[in-house]
């Protein structure tokens, strides 16, 4: 029997100058690909806000995440929505015989059994 054997990846990253030993199922190196992507959010934080705390520039660094992630899921709503719209669209002018048949074969309609 094959037991479940749990192998977590344990890297150390700096974020903000404060060195952690990061553990996860994710490769080493897209860990350290993360901490990177929050170090620099934390850091263009800290270099736009004086006197801020590490805290501080922690929370306004997730917010500004945070709000990157939702646009993202909001754009590709849009245009799930978009092309759900224009597949119905094309769907539509198939059954109406606006498009033609898709089904022929050089332009002539496909005979059935």
């Amino acid at each position: 029997m094959i037991s479940g054997v749990h192998n977590p990846n344990k890297v150390k990253v700096t974020i903000l100058g404060q060195v952690y030993t990061i553990e996860g199922d994710a490769s080493a190196d897209y860990i350290a690909r993360v901490a990177d992507f929050v170090n620099a959010k934390m850091e263009d934080v800290a270099n736009s806000i004086t006197n801020a705390s590490s805290l501080q520039i922690a929370i306004l660094a997730a917010l500004n995440i945070a709000d990157e992630l939702f646009q993202i899921k909001e754009s590709e709503y849009l245009a799930t929505d978009e092309i759900r719209e224009k597949t119905n669209m094309l769907i539509s002018m198939l059954d109406e015989g606006l498009i033609g048949d898709v089904f022929s074969i050089s332009g002539k309609p496909r005979q059935h059994l």
